[in-house]
């Protein structure tokens, strides 16, 4: 609380200060009303493109930032009062090289990209996002200049094309005006821009219409300022967009000769989208379907004690998400599994910015955090959950923000409260603070359902009341920054409706890094040392990790990376008294190393592959010691032409105690996919995974509780299409298969087909 009360004491003086990135070389979008009707084919023949505002794109600003670059590219733009028109002519020397493909959104990364980036209200806080490779493949996000944050989960309705022309190629780009936030008044608004081309060749350049420099951590404040949309008329666009999604699941025990037992379901969904303002949305959606159409990426979770993170995908929930966006994720709406209906109200109006969100859930599934692990909980019933965020900017540099949360369920709640502020002090310097509360309640039964920590820390007869709160400090140079975090959290502070795995918690941070540029390079581009230390304690003080971390790093030719890192980490092993939360006195201390090498290179336009080795001494939590752990990760993409790409990714983890083997995992992850096109696909994917023990080289007692063998196989096969983000048709199948001691081929014991049907009115 005395930090939140300091940079309180701050405002008065803040809002004397003049702004640390003062706006110059103003532009104007011109409002072009006659002419023939825009049509996108990447020719840029109609004579509006002849009346657009030219702007060219020729500013280096990374790896360098610094001199211009010697392709040739020019970027139009200009609007009609209902869209805004962005058309980039990015000239190439050698055509044949260029990269590109036919690629699902935002899947373009790595390939030749140009784009617009936005900052509609010009308060350097947020900017709109949208980039288009070479045959109009799009991809769109949300950068958010106060966490230091992007969220591709966003995804906007507007239009693209590309061509690919004799001397490079072009891109025409449609965005509707109805989708952007913008102030309402009248009149001229004033905004900020930034055209960008990414050109991958043995080095990727970024190129810019703005000199960006990377001494100044803050890439929306360094944009253009530019004028324009005094025609726009205030959008009150009407989005409805029904879906009828239909399945059959089959089941069947692994341990019996039992047949397959089915069941299906038919629903009808809802979803609505208003725009009562240019700076006000609604969003309601009923009985809505919140499936995953697509797997997750898969991932190793043996030897891991805390639970695995996993991105929103749900258009409901990414719809300006960046609302309720804090330095601690105290919103993650991937805890919300089920909703029968959900409402959203976002908005901002001039320097404040608020949002609001409601839904129920037929399933209340809790994250339980802890200092040496976390656990997912399941109660019976329904649950409510609630998010209301306000923030308030006086000015460019300087913002407050507040958040409430609450899940709620019978003989449940936990509600939290947050208080955050971020100071740009320089170009250089920025400091963040956040101080959060909460009030849990658990339900007795809850404890009876868990083991261990999960347990203990559920076992409250009373409501549980804590608090935590985040420091951070950044200084930001050309060739190097550094860095200082301290985050503490009290031992009954939960935040449930957010991703905290963490609690009876805090931690220290401090690192650093320097950056050698080579002017002319030959065969390498720049090379980056790094250091990082960490001091991680319980609430009351008491040791439970510290460690060192440092890296070099050397980038060069076809666009390569290799990276040498290594480690030396103290830590407690697990609680000897299980009935215990105490660590003084209840642990043991082991020490950890190990080095690692990462390399990563794209030999050939249409082939990128990393590897990722490690070879360490860690703890064995099962084992409670230290064991020999090696650790590989290799992935390659590869594009057979523009149509077909396949992904492969292989993880290998391996401990050895005493020279015998523990435990090895392996897990392949292959997403074959045949892209028809900008909007269909057709794809594959098969997730393998293997672990085999020696149970003869685990603790006593663990024989009888694990399993010698284990395999599973999880296959899937998609067929999308998606005219825009809620006008799409699913149609897929998919199965899942177990082995283990007790089964001892692969057998099926999951399968299921499933379709999805939605179509999106604009009214």
């Amino acid at each position: 609380m005395k930090s939140l009360r300091f940079l309180s004491a701050l405002l008065p003086l803040s809002l004397l200060l003049t702004p640390a990135f003062a706006q110059t070389n103003l532009l104007h979008i011109p409002v072009l009303t006659d002419g023939p009707a825009m049509v996108l084919d990447g020719s840029l023949d109609e004579p509006q493109w002849q009346q657009a505002l030219q702007v060219p794109i020729h500013y280096l600003t990374a790896p360098l930032d610094e001199g211009k670059a010697e392709v040739y590219t020019m970027g139009y733009l200009f609007e009609d009062g209902h869209t805004l028109y962005v058309a980039i002519d990015a000239h190439d020397p050698n055509p044949q090289q260029i990269r590109a493909a036919y690629r699902n959104r935002n899947q373009i990364w790595g390939d030749d990209v140009v784009g617009l980036k936005l900052d509609t209200y010009g308060n350097q806080q947020r900017a709109y996002q949208f980039f288009v490779n070479p045959l109009g493949s799009q991809a769109d996000s949300i950068e958010n200049a106060v966490t230091g944050t992007e969220s591709s989960a966003w995804d906007g309705h507007w239009q693209a094309v590309g061509r690919i022309t004799e001397q490079g190629f072009r891109v025409e780009m449609a965005i509707p005006l109805h989708i952007l936030n913008m102030p309402t008044t009248e009149g001229v608004k004033q905004m900020a821009f930034e055209l960008v081309r990414f050109l991958p060749r043995d080095q990727q350049l970024r190129i810019s219409s703005a000199p960006i420099k990377r001494s100044n951590r803050c890439m929306v404040c360094q944009m253009t300022p530019i004028t324009g949309f005094a025609s726009a008329e205030q959008s009150r666009s009407l989005i409805i967009a029904p879906a009828l999604v239909t399945g059959i699941e089959q089941q069947r025990p692994l341990a019996s000769d039992q047949s397959w037992q089915s069941s299906s379901n038919t629903d009808v969904s809802l979803d609505v989208k208003w725009g009562i303002t240019q700076d006000m949305t609604f969003n309601a959606t009923l009985n809505p379907d919140f499936s995953q159409v697509e797997a997750d990426a898969a991932e190793l979770t043996i030897n891991n004690p805390f639970t695995l993170f996993f991105a929103e995908k749900r258009p409901f929930f990414t719809e300006n998400a960046d609302y309720f966006a804090t330095p601690l994720n105290l919103v993650h709406t991937r805890n919300i599994a089920e909703p029968n209906a959900g409402a959203k109200l976002t908005g901002r109006i001039e320097q404040h910015t608020f949002g609001l969100f409601s839904t129920d859930d037929q399933q209340s599934t809790l994250l339980i955090p802890g200092n040496l692990g976390s656990r997912i909980a399941q109660l019976e019933g329904s649950s409510q959950n609630h998010a209301l965020s306000y923030s308030y900017a006086p000015n460019a540099d300087l913002t407050f923000g507040s958040l409430i949360t609450q899940r709620s369920a019978s003989d449940y709640r936990n509600t939290v409260l947050s208080a955050d502020s971020n100071w740009r002090i320089s170009a250089h310097d920025t400091l963040s603070a956040q101080w959060v509360g909460s009030e849990t309640r658990y339900p007795e039964v809850l404890a009876s359902q868990l083991t261990g920590e999960a347990a203990l820390r559920t076992a409250a007869d009373s409501s549980l009341q804590g608090q935590g709160y985040r420091l951070n400090y950044l200084h930001q140079q050309r060739n190097w920054h550094a860095f200082v975090r301290y985050q503490h959290r009290d031992e009954d502070f939960r935040a449930d409706l957010g991703f905290l795995p963490e609690t009876d918690w805090q931690q220290l941070a401090i690192g650093g890094d320097y950056t050698w540029f080579f002017d002319n390079p030959q065969r390498f581009h720049r090379f980056r040392i790094l250091n990082h230390a960490f001091y991680t304690a319980n609430a009351a003080g008491d040791l439970l990790a510290k460690e060192i971390e440092s890296y070099t790093i050397l980038s060069g030719q076809m666009n390569s990376t290799l990276e040498l890192g290594s480690f030396v980490r103290d830590r407690v092993g697990n609680r000897l008294d299980t009935n215990s939360l105490n660590i003084a006195g209840n642990t043991e201390r082991f020490r950890e190393h190990g080095l690692h090498f990462f390399g990563e290179i794209r030999p050939q336009r249409d082939l990128s592959t990393y590897l990722y080795w490690q070879e360490a001494k860690v703890l064995d939590l099962t084992n409670q010691r230290l064991s020999d752990q090696q650790r590989l990760i290799a992935n390659v993409q590869y594009s057979a032409n523009q149509h077909l790409q396949l992904r492969l990714r292989h993880t290998h983890t391996a401990m050895r105690y005493a020279a015998d083997q523990v435990f090895t995992a392996d897990l392949s992850d292959v997403r074959l996919t045949w892209q028809f096109n900008n909007q269909s696909f057709l794809r594959l994917a098969l997730i393998y995974t293997q672990i085999e023990r020696n149970l003869a080289n685990y603790e006593a007692g663990w024989q009888t509780v694990l399993n010698s063998k284990e395999r599973a196989l999880t296959s899937q096969l998609l067929y999308s299409y998606q005219l825009n983000p809620q006008t799409v048709f699913f149609v897929g199948y998919g199965d899942h298969a177990l082995e283990n001691d007790q089964q001892t081929t692969l057998k099926r014991n999951q399968r299921s087909a499933f379709m999805k049907f939605s179509y999106a009115w604009v009214l």
